[in-house]
């Protein structure tokens, strides 16, 4: 569950917050060295561990003082109810779900799909994405042109 958090909020999309970070942390920092028996190579062994359990103990504050920083009011899957206010809680997570298409995979998830049809369709949103590019593109030229006087 951390990784995932932590993807989402590498990709700026939804934000996790420092209580997650501070779990995480704490997964992080409990690798444990194998019990010596006394050897010199098991005690250079136990060293690189701790060098090990050092560089992860780096990384995880990082992220946690990355998280600190950008504030975020979103933990994990939740949205919080500001106000009082459940509908506008509520258009939030809807928006959220959009943006990140979440919908969309639940229904093309709900059967299996053939490679090529997967291709086909694939091929197919990508012309259409392109498409209409380009008429948004002709449309804002026409709309200079008319500014322009012409």
């Amino acid at each position: 569950m951390f990784g995932l958090n932590i993807l989402r909020q590498l990709s700026g999309r939804t934000l996790v917050t420092t209580a997650n970070a501070c779990a995480g942390q704490r997964l992080m920092s409990t690798g444990r060295n194998p019990p010596s028996t006394g050897d010199d190579s098991e005690a250079s062994g136990a060293q690189s561990g701790d060098v090990a359990s050092e560089n992860r103990m780096q990384f995880a504050n990082s992220l946690t003082s990355m998280i600190h920083n950008m504030g975020s009011s979103v933990v994990g899957r939740a949205v919080p109810v500001t106000n009082g206010n459940p509908a506008s809680a509520y258009g939030r997570l809807n928006r959220i779900l959009t943006e990140n298409n979440v919908r969309r995979e639940l229904f093309l998830r709900k059967r299996y799909e053939k490679p090529k049809y997967k291709r086909q369709r694939l091929r197919r949103e990508s012309h259409a994405r392109l498409f209409k590019e380009e008429v948004r593109r002709k449309v804002h030229l026409v709309m200079n042109m008319r500014n322009w006087g012409m």
